[in-house]
């Protein structure tokens, strides 16, 4: 009598219900592992008032109000922070902090300062400046529709540092 054809690939048919998911979960993993990489995606919360160490220097406290500016499109505002960075042993290098909602829709405003066409002022810094070893701080403007009312978080990132950023959470 010959054997039926299920017990003659019984290994086979095992083989295969074991390969293919591990297979699978092989090449996600492959894909997946390396998401973290270049891209911030850990915050640290920092509530309002209070700092946070990140990449070697104290971040914080920050503060934010809403302010008039002349050269603002209408239905806009904006709102000005001022996030205070200490460098630690290491200066830290940072790109322009964006100003993201903490509720709502999640809309995010990246600085706007240069285009608000205000006087230059070397004294204002942007971003982290890795040639300054002292406390300083960041003065930021964002413009935000009307009807965004807080509250915000700016979000601050280092690429020594990815995939942690630090979360500042600010009330104007």
């Amino acid at each position: 009598m010959t054997r039926g054809w299920w017990r003659t690939n019984a290994a086979a048919l095992v083989a295969i219900a074991v390969l293919v998911p591990v297979t699978v979960g092989a090449i996600a993993v492959n894909e997946w592992s390396s998401y973290d990489l270049g891209h911030a995606t850990k915050p640290i919360h920092v509530e309002p008032g209070e700092s946070a160490r990140y990449d070697g220097a104290r971040i914080g406290p920050a503060s934010a109000e809403f302010t008039d500016a002349p050269g603002a499109p209408g239905g806009t505002r904006v709102v000005s922070a001022t996030v205070l960075v200490t460098p630690g042993d290491e200066p830290i290098s940072c790109v322009s902090p964006v100003l993201r909602e903490a509720g709502g829709a999640g809309r995010q405003w990246s600085d706007a300062s240069f285009a608000l066409e205000r006087e230059y002022d070397p004294a204002l810094k942007t971003s982290c400046d890795s040639d300054l070893p002292i406390r300083y701080s960041l003065t930021l403007e964002y413009l935000v529709p009307e009807d965004a009312t807080g509250p915000f978080v700016i979000e601050l990132s280092a690429a020594d540092a990815y995939p942690q950023y630090v979360s500042l959470r600010i009330q104007p």
